[in-house]
């Protein structure tokens, strides 16, 4: 434990970042944070966004980081552009990681924003130029072993350029802390495309925040497919800063034996006429449990604007279970549409039947079923290879979950 908790000291911080060679501001933001997260308690079960998820007993300082820990990207940037670590970002594109890094998620927000901004190593670029566009998706590979890591992902897209990001996760079988940190600049007219495909070992427990700030005309989408970890938190944020801003926001995920999966989405519409969309659906079975928390706040300034948010819920085994609570705050009455909607319960009986009646047996017809069910999800995807990935993985893992 004390070799641990001296990783996360101020001074340990400070010396190994000076180690790698990082400027003084850098350093100084790294220090803060490293102050912050000794000076922040854990959250409480009396937010909301932490209610079914008790993180309190928690020692983040019990999990040494991973001094290893480096992410591995494919993919080829633009003229100008650049997709590669942050440490290199930080020699050839320096003015833009200064300007964005921590600008869109401060290091002092929480215990483990804090925790990232202090401790993150390498990290991930990927720098769209003004009115370019990357010609096939930038795939990030996050490799966990044992310990702690903390992926620090920068997405910056200039006015009219365009971006696909496709971020794989994977671990070991040992135990292993996530806290992960991803930061979306999407700059007036600009398309931001990012998928997380989650596939964490089954000791792994991930709190990961993903913050988009959107401008004028600009399109996000992010996409979740959860299957694996112990714990997984993803912590989803749009702020639709321009007129015309869409944010959508897509999840899929499919719980067996212990799993936890804890959704956080928060939809700030500020632009006029901008929109937002939010879709969130699991399957689960076993003993597995599904939060969803959705806040959509549609501000004063947000004449025109037009949100829905769903989350829908199967209970595939009569000990797994949902929570859902999606909520609505509109400052102005002059909005297209504002809506929301949440369910919870088993597969229709008569569904199962009718298949079970034409030659498939039990988990044959679930399949069938809860595959269909993710479609409106996965078809929305835009990435129609990886798709088909997707849906095999789900296949696999419901014809071994535990339906009693």
């Amino acid at each position: 434990m004390a070799t641990s908790t001296a990783h996360y000291a101020e001074a340990a911080a400070v010396e190994a970042a000076r180690g790698r060679g990082e400027p003084d501001w850098l350093i100084n933001a790294r220090a803060e944070a490293a102050r912050a997260f000794a000076a922040t308690s854990m959250p409480a079960p009396s937010l909301r966004p932490w209610k079914y998820t008790d993180v309190t007993a928690l020692d983040i300082e019990a999990f040494a980081p991973d001094a290893a820990f480096a992410p591995r990207m494919t993919g080829t940037a633009p003229a100008g552009g650049f997709a590669g670590t942050l440490a290199a970002g930080l020699a050839t594109h320096s003015e833009v990681v200064r300007e964005y890094l921590g600008a869109v998620v401060q290091g002092t927000e929480g215990k483990f924003t804090a925790a990232n901004a202090a401790q993150w190593r390498e990290g991930v670029l990927v720098y769209a130029p003004r009115g370019k566009a990357f010609d096939a998706p930038v795939t990030v590979h996050v490799d966990g072993r044992e310990g702690a890591i903390f992926p620090r992902i920068l997405i910056v897209a200039e006015a009219a350029s365009e971006v696909s990001i496709i971020l794989r996760t994977s671990s070991t079988a040992a135990a292993l802390l996530v806290a992960g940190v991803i930061e979306v600049v999407a700059q007036a007219d600009s398309r931001v495309r990012l998928l997380v495909d989650t596939r964490w070992g089954a000791a792994t427990q991930e709190f990961t925040t993903l913050r988009a700030k959107i401008g004028r005309g600009a399109d996000v989408q992010v996409g979740t497919i959860a299957l694996g970890g112990l714990i997984v938190k993803h912590t989803v944020e749009a702020l639709m800063e321009g007129e015309g801003s869409t944010s959508r926001i897509r999840g899929v995920a499919v719980g067996d034996k212990e799993q936890h999966f804890d959704f956080v989405t928060l939809q700030e519409l500020i632009g006029p006429k901008s929109t937002s969309e939010v879709e969130i659906k699991t399957a689960l079975a076993g003993a597995s449990r599904s939060i969803y928390y959705g806040l959509t706040r549609v501000e004063t300034t947000a004449l025109g604007a037009s949100a829905n948010q769903e989350n829908r819920n199967l209970l595939l085994s009569p000990r797994a279970k949902a929570d859902a609570d999606p909520v609505l705050e509109i400052l102005t009455n002059e909005v297209i549409r504002c809506g929301h909607g949440a369910t919870v319960g088993p597969l229709d009986k008569d569904a199962l039947f009718y298949l079970q009646s034409r030659g498939l047996d039990m988990r044959q017809s679930l399949t069938l079923l809860v595959t269909g069910f993710f479609q409106s999800v996965l078809s929305g995807l835009d990435a129609p290879g990886l798709v088909e990935e997707l849906e095999t993985a789900l296949r696999e893992k419901l014809a071994t979950a535990e339906l009693t």
